[in-house]
C-alpha cells in the first residue's frame, strides 16, 4: 500500500498542513542513461530525493542521499545544478495526514562507468533506462519535473 502521494500541477491536491519540504533531487546518468528507482513509498519510479537536514547544505544532500540510496559516491565537483524547484503545486501527501509543499534544488550527475548501485530503504529496486524508454515508466510527477528539466537542459 503507498504511504505517499505527488502531485504537480494537480487541481485535486489536498492544501498543505504543515511546513514545506525541503529537499534535494538528483538525476544520475551514465552512456545516455538515467537511473530510476522503484520507490517503496508510492511503488513508482523516480530519482534520488532526500529532505535536506538542519546542519547541511543542499549540495551535501545531495551528496549523502545518493550515497543513501544507491551506494554510488560522488563529489560536490560532479553536481550540475539544475534549478530550483518551487512550484507551489507540488505537494506531499503522506498516510498520516500530513501534506506538504515541497521545495528541491535539483541536481545532475554524469558518470563515465556504470557503478554498482545498492538500493536502500527507500527503493525496491532500480534501473538504469534509456531516455527513449521513460515513457515506459510511471514516474511520480515531481521527479518527472527534474527528468524533464535535465531532457530539456541536455537538448
Amino acid at each position: 500500500m503507498p504511504t505517499a502521494r505527488y502531485y504537480l500541477r494537480d487541481i485535486n491536491a489536498p492544501e498543505p498542513n504543515t511546513e514545506p519540504l525541503l529537499c534535494a533531487q538528483v538525476v544520475i546518468t551514465c552512456e545516455n542513461k538515467l537511473l530510476l528507482f522503484h520507490r517503496r513509498d508510492n511503488f513508482q519510479w523516480g530519482i534520488v530525493s532526500s529532505g535536506i537536514r538542519p546542519s547541511e547544505s543542499f549540495r551535501h544532500c545531495a551528496i549523502r542521499s545518493t550515497i543513501e540510496e544507491s551506494n554510488i559516491h560522488i563529489k560536490d565537483s560532479q553536481l550540475e545544478l539544475l534549478g530550483i524547484f518551487d512550484h507551489p503545486t507540488r505537494i506531499v501527501s503522506f498516510l498520516d495526514g500530513e501534506i506538504r509543499r515541497v521545495i528541491s534544488v535539483g541536481y545532475s550527475v554524469n558518470l563515465d562507468e556504470y557503478p554498482p548501485v545498492v538500493t536502500g530503504e527507500e527503493s525496491l529496486s532500480a534501473k538504469w533506462v534509456d531516455k527513449e524508454d521513460l515513457k515506459d515508466y510511471r514516474l511520480n510527477s515531481i521527479d518527472e519535473e527534474l527528468i524533464n528539466a535535465f531532457l530539456d537542459k541536455t537538448k
